[in-house]
């Protein structure tokens, strides 16, 4: 599937990301107090499953995953991933003063980070299809990058190749963080969405 995919569908995941940034990027300024956030326009492409680790620093590199899954017209799940120091710069970011830890308050802090990521991606793709997409509550782990992997995949019993991969950075006036988000669809549910599309 992997060498099939064309720029006209390149072209629409790159749409995909912009619109989702769009949605995001007011809800994550009004969380950070009205502060100016900016997100870079996302580098988007499809990769093998088995590559994501590498894209995220290597299966042994730590890090936070927060995930939904999506039912509905297509199942799938989207998942904001990023390292366990981009984690902790974030959590300080937020909540200045508290370390960046990842405690109670830490944890709960990158929940709604991811959330707000994961469903403003997920509107745009519903916007995008017109499919009905119902998201789960949000859920973290935090591990190792290829443990992550199959955590999501165990939980959601995702068996397609590919995932779409939009890596970008949140910006601040003093700070920047690097991010991963990943559309891991349940089997067959790419085709489908780029059949609605018009694109297969």
């Amino acid at each position: 599937m992997y060498n099939k995919i064309d720029e006209n569908m390149l072209d629409v995941l790159r749409e995909l990301a912009n619109i989702g940034v769009g949605n995001a990027v007011t809800s994550l300024s009004q969380m950070l107090g009205e502060e100016k956030i900016d997100m870079e326009h996302p580098v988007s492409t499809l990769v093998p499953l088995q590559d994501v680790p590498d894209f995220l620093g290597g299966g042994e590199v730590a890090v936070a995953g927060v995930y939904i899954e999506s039912t509905g017209d297509v199942t799938l799940t989207i998942l904001f991933v990023l390292s366990v120091e981009s984690a902790s710069n974030l959590i300080s970011m937020l909540m200045p003063g508290m370390g960046g830890e990842l405690d109670e308050m830490g944890i709960s802090a990158l929940i709604e980070v991811g959330n707000i990521l994961t469903a403003a991606h997920l509107n745009a793709l519903s916007i995008m299809t017109g499919f009905q997409l119902l998201p789960s509550p949000p859920q973290i782990a935090v591990d190792m990058a290829g443990a992550i992997i199959s955590t999501v995949m165990a939980a959601t019993h995702m068996i397609d190749d590919e995932v779409v991969l939009m890596q970008t950075t949140l910006k601040t006036l003093e700070s920047q963080i690097g991010g991963n988000i990943l559309i891991l669809p349940d089997y067959g549910a790419l085709e489908k969405i780029f059949v609605s599309l018009g694109l297969r």
